[in-house]
């Protein structure tokens, strides 16, 4: 047998893009995926003599290279019992063989029901990614798959067909066997080696996969091919810490302003709000003095020895700003202007020049393009919208968008009341980029959680190594902005036509450990649960309304959206809960708490209620529903707070519905229901 990468070197020669599926299959089976029992023959004689090695029934085919869609094109019999069907089956394909240029394939009948699919994609910006899902004619009518980016390791693999909506079918269905994950998921991670190791395969499409006495196995296969580029080597991370940008000691701010409202202003009331304890300088050609402190006229009338340069002028001017500044000892740079590559060709051929600066200096760089960072453990900020002191936090932020260090910053601090460790706008890239500060915020020991906007990745593969590392110790949340698919890709394979951005994007960060939000508002709102509360050990959740659709669309929320189990209580939590409630009500988790509200009086109800589910150990994290009215009731709120001090290590949240006027006072800050609206959770913080 020829090698593989004889076989495809031989095809791409004789001018073909595709293998025929005897030559697909023999690829597979050299990496110990099961295929058909099956022979490739010239004339009739040998049509008989295969026939009866595999024994009736048998399929024929005309096999091809140019034979893709055989069942569309005719070029299929299934089923041929004895040998006036064969002869009359092969008179049929014959000639149609033929006229491809291939022979006839004569191949075992496989019996099974279950029909599956696999298939390999050359994504351009993780490489190769492996896909699996249901099979069969319908494949992509329904689009029921999963992605994994190769190399797929067993997990990877074996977590693939549990996502598929029609995943049950793998298991015992009709006295049919379950199919044997661990063959199934040794043939994922096999496809994705045969594109790890041979980058002239474009596509595989393996489909169907037939699943026989539980085991899989290829039935019909296509491998694409293309003219292999030669390997451009992902550019290098530039070596060196962020420790400088996070915690410099001294820094010049280059366009300082004397004028209130100006970037270069507002920048500088910033760094003094947050009691910057480091040594500042201000740059502007008018010199005099600024909000207190002296203005040196240049770059060049600046001491040595500074750390970090943020510099607010317009682009034209930025690369030789950032010389400048390196000859003064500066060894990070914030840049603030746009008008590079996101604009025109001009702007592109600014920005190559700001690249070369940079690595001419060797300073590490944000933007341009860029609204800033900051980093409350140090006291700093580089934003220049008017922020004011920013409250620490436990959470940090790396976001491909200005708003996050201006005003997103404001709206978290005056409207959700949590701090943050450290914030990020990376801007256009040219230098620091998102798998740098994931693997810098990883080992921040002020960053217990990671909460990341992008539209791009600058260096795919390496920010999920980076992010499958972090994860193991941190939560990652993530929303990919301008990940709607753009429509079905022209593609002779199945595999590429069931392929889209989001898709593949939304495997690749499951395989990392990353949490995929898909609202911008949930990078808030998850962030100020985890500020507030802890982590919970588990995915099980309880939570008590006042109302059994509640408790019903909750249920399904947790089931269908986020994968949250809803789970029995234990036996003693159900009748305790039970003796507080009226006899006409069946205790259950979720819990309708208001029969036990009206028996015993609000506060109480959910006071015990809730307190009883803390104990429960089948219970990782608590939500509670309150109605508040005026005829109903207005309970104290110290319970909760009293309850959220008690058991702090799971997390509580509370939410409200009801009448609107009613302001509830939790850990010092006002939430008012009409702010909130129903069903917007507010976590009670361990230090209310």
């Amino acid at each position: 047998m020829k090698s593989v990468k004889t076989m495809i070197a031989e095809a791409l020669a004789a001018g073909q893009n595709t293998l025929s599926e005897y030559d697909s299959k023999r690829i597979l089976t050299e990496y110990g995926i099961p295929a058909t029992r099956e022979f490739l023959t010239e004339d009739f004689a040998d049509v008989e003599q295969a026939a009866d090695r595999i024994g009736y029934p048998v399929a024929l085919k005309a096999c091809a290279a140019a034979a893709q869609h055989k069942t569309e094109m005719g070029l299929i019999e299934l089923g041929v019992k004895d040998a006036v069907e064969l002869k009359r089956a092969y008179d049929r394909l014959a000639p149609k063989a033929r006229d491809l240029g291939g022979g006839i394939l004569v191949q075992e009948m496989i019996a099974g029901s279950r029909e599956l699919v696999m298939g390999l994609i050359r994504d351009p910006q993780f490489g190769p990614c492996v896909m699996f899902g249901l099979g069969g004619i319908f494949t992509e009518a329904l689009g029921d798959v999963s992605f994994r980016v190769a190399p797929l390791n067993d997990q990877d693999a074996r977590s693939m067909p549990s996502e598929i909506q029609g995943s049950k079918i793998l298991g015992n269905m009709r006295a049919m066997a379950p199919v044997q994950t661990d063959h199934l998921s040794r043939c994922l991670r096999q496809l994705g080696q045969i594109g790890l190791d041979h980058p002239a395969i474009s596509e595989i499409d393996v489909n169907p996969l037939i699943v026989r006495n539980g085991l899989p196995v290829a039935v019909d296969a296509l491998v694409v091919l293309q003219t292999p580029e030669p390997q451009a080597a992902e550019e290098a991370a530039v070596s060196g810490n962020l420790d400088i940008l996070f915690e410099p000691q001294s820094v010049a701010v280059i366009g300082a302003s004397g004028t209130p409202h100006k970037a270069g202003n507002d920048v500088i009331k910033n760094i003094l709000a947050n009691d910057f304890g480091g040594k500042l300088y201000l740059v502007n050609p008018k010199g005099g003095e600024i909000l207190g402190h002296q203005v040196y006229p240049s770059i060049q009338d600046l001491p040595d020895g500074i750390d970090l340069a943020i510099i607010i002028l317009p682009a034209s001017a930025t690369p030789q700003a950032i010389r400048d500044c390196a000859a003064k000892g500066a060894k990070a740079i914030v840049m603030a202007a746009s008008g590079f590559a996101e604009v025109d060709e001009q702007g592109q051929k600014l920005q190559q020049e700001t690249i070369q600066a940079i690595r001419e200096t060797g300073v590490r760089a944000i933007g341009p393009n860029t609204s800033g960072h900051t980093s409350t453990p140090h006291n700093f900020t580089s934003s220049f919208f008017p922020l004011g002191k920013i409250p620490r936090g436990k959470v940090s932020y790396i976001a491909q968008t200005g708003n996050f260090a201006t005003h997103t910053m404001r709206y978290i601090m005056t409207g959700e009341h949590f701090g943050v460790a450290r914030v990020l706008g990376m801007g256009n890239k040219l230098d620091v980029e998102e798998s740098e500060v994931l693997e810098y915020y990883g080992r921040d020991p002020e960053t217990e959680a990671i909460f990341i906007y992008l539209e791009s990745f600058k260096r795919p593969r390496r920010f999920l190594e980076v992010a499958r590392q972090v994860t193991r110790s941190k939560p990652v949340i993530l929303l990919k902005g301008g990940s709607t698919a753009q429509g079905s890709r022209a593609a002779v394979a199945h595999t590429a036509a069931l392929a889209s951005d989001d898709r593949i994007i939304d495997g690749a960060l499951r395989q990392a450990g990353v949490v995929r939000v898909h609202d911008y508002s949930h990078l808030i709102l998850a962030a100020k649960g985890i500020s507030a509360m802890p982590l919970p050990r588990g995915n099980r959740v309880s939570f008590s309304a006042p109302s059994g659709a509640m408790l019903v669309c909750m249920t399904d929320l947790c089931h269908r959206r986020w994968g949250l189990q809803v789970p029995k209580f234990e036996e003693k939590t159900r009748r305790y809960l039970q003796d507080i409630s009226p006899p006409y009500i069946r205790i259950r988790n979720p819990v309708d708490i208001w029969p036990a509200a009206t028996a015993t009086g609000v506060e109480y109800a959910y006071r015990e209620g809730t307190e009883a589910v803390l104990k429960d150990d089948n219970i990782d994290a608590v939500v509670m529903i309150l109605m508040i009215t005026e005829e109903t009731g207005v309970p104290s709120m110290d319970f909760i707070v009293e309850l959220a001090q008690r058991y702090p290590e799971k997390p509580l949240y509370v939410t409200f519905s009801g009448q609107k006027k009613h302001e509830v006072k939790l850990w010092g800050v006002d939430v008012c229901p009409e702010v909130l609206g129903p069903m917007a959770l507010t976590p009670v913080s361990r230090m209310a």
